[in-house]
């Protein structure tokens, strides 16, 4: 009798009823609890800082410890000078042993002047001791500060600081629109640890906004004494943008993207010094206020998820963003003039070598549990477009070449051609 090789069995998600889903979800959190630190005198403060300063300070992007202090003594029921409500959050993680385990903070930001039922939930740091990485805790550390938003929202309503289209309806946010946003550095193939963080986020349902749109820095943390003495180091970063609910859509409209940007640098405002701050914030507001001479909206770029599309990593590789949307800029010089030009001109085809590579590596893993058994999905749940196919690398470049020029931009840039910020190709994304 010849032998027959057993197969491994493929999962279905869709099989699992409703409460089969919390209880797996229940036994993997409850090895961990996350607390809300609310004031500097928690015994876990001064550990969770530190944890963030050492994963973030060196470059610049953590506030210093007496911002951080500030905020959490800070009546966060009263507006700023702006009229915006700004919640700061410090969140830990421990185990069942009492063993911090991971880190999160940001701010729940919110001002009925720039959008009446817009909440902008700022993450900004997470850190994942070696113990906890690859758990469910990284998720729950993500999508945790909408409780607090929640929460928030209701304290403010209750004392009239706010009004909430839909005050007794939670499940449904209470009418606001939610959007969660990060910052992150452009994707480049030599940090390892850029390819994981877009491909976290991709798989948590966030977009990237064109930064044809929306060139964005994140500003200088430093003290302002040192950046007096040493020069003024924003940040050519991406922001990222879940849009809770509304994550099918492939657009942002022109003032919500407004008042994300001016919600983001009220919140900057409470620790930098304003002369710092001013030109990264103004050339974002230009910035939209040329493309509202043509657009009420601007482009979302969706995030790559597995190795079937990888492709949309080209438009947010740090070397092309650099040179396309950052021109000219003094904090890009060091990437720019580090190796990468002469990468390229070795091989013109280098995003496209290491993209092969990244995609390798992702397939040595398969996937054994998918979304959908329905034919418009693959196996390993991939959606398949409504005609078979993306559209073809000559239509993505001529689409990218047409944004381009809109921009005024005459130089070509000596790389392979990136997607633009298309959508119509994307399987159940919604264009106006």
């Amino acid at each position: 009798m010849n032998f027959v090789p057993s197969s491994r069995v493929r999962l279905c998600m869709k099989d699992l009823f409703h409460q089969d889903v919390v209880e797996m979800i229940e036994r993997e959190t409850r090895k961990y609890e996350l607390w809300d630190i609310v004031h500097p005198d928690d015994p876990d403060f001064e550990r969770a800082y530190s944890m963030l300063w050492e994963a973030f300070g060196p470059q610049g992007e953590m506030e210093r410890v007496e911002a951080i202090r500030g905020f959490l003594k800070d009546n966060s029921l009263e507006a700023t000078e702006t009229g915006t409500f700004c919640r700061y959050f410090l969140l830990v993680a421990r185990d069942t042993n009492g063993n911090l385990r991971g880190v999160r903070d940001g701010s729940v930001l919110i001002n009925q002047k720039y959008d009446p039922d817009l909440v902008v939930v700022y993450l900004s740091h997470i850190y994942m001791l070696p113990e906890a990485r690859g758990s469910v805790l990284s998720y729950w550390l993500r999508i945790a500060p909408v409780e607090i938003a929640l929460k928030y929202l209701q304290e403010l309503h209750a004392l009239g600081r706010i009004q909430l289209p839909l005050p007794n309806a939670p499940a449904r946010h209470f009418g606001m629109r939610i959007d969660l946003t990060a910052e992150m550095e452009y994707f480049t193939p030599d940090e390892p640890i850029s390819c994981q963080r877009v491909l976290f986020y991709g798989r948590g349902g966030f977009d990237v906004i064109n930064p044809a749109h929306f060139p964005y820095r994140q500003p200088d943390f430093r003290d302002p004494e040192v950046i007096r003495a040493t020069g003024n180091q924003p940040m050519p970063f991406m922001v990222l943008v879940r849009r809770m609910g509304r994550e099918r859509q492939a657009t942002l409209p022109l003032e919500e993207a407004r008042a994300l940007m001016r919600l983001l640098y009220d919140d900057f405002i409470c620790h930098c010094a304003p002369e710092f701050l001013e030109n990264s914030l103004q050339v974002v507001l230009d910035r939209l206020e040329e493309r509202s001479k043509r657009k009420n909206y601007v482009e979302l770029l969706p995030l790559p998820t597995c190795s079937k599309d990888l492709h949309r990593f080209k438009p947010i590789f740090r070397y092309t963003v650099y040179k396309r949307h950052y021109k000219s800029a003094p904090e890009t010089l060091e990437y720019l003039h580090g190796g990468i030009e002469e990468k390229i001109r070795a091989n013109p085809k280098y995003l496209e070598d290491e993209l092969g590579k990244i995609g390798a590596q992702l397939d040595r893993r398969p996937a054994y549990v998918y979304g959908s058994r329905d034919k418009q999905f693959t196996w390993d749940g991939t959606p398949i477009p409504a005609d078979g196919a993306e559209r073809s690398d000559g239509e993505r470049e001529a689409s990218d070449r047409s944004d381009r020029l809109e921009e005024g931009e005459t130089q070509e840039v000596p790389m392979p051609s990136a997607l633009s910020g298309r959508r119509t190709g994307d399987w159940g994304r919604v264009k106006p």
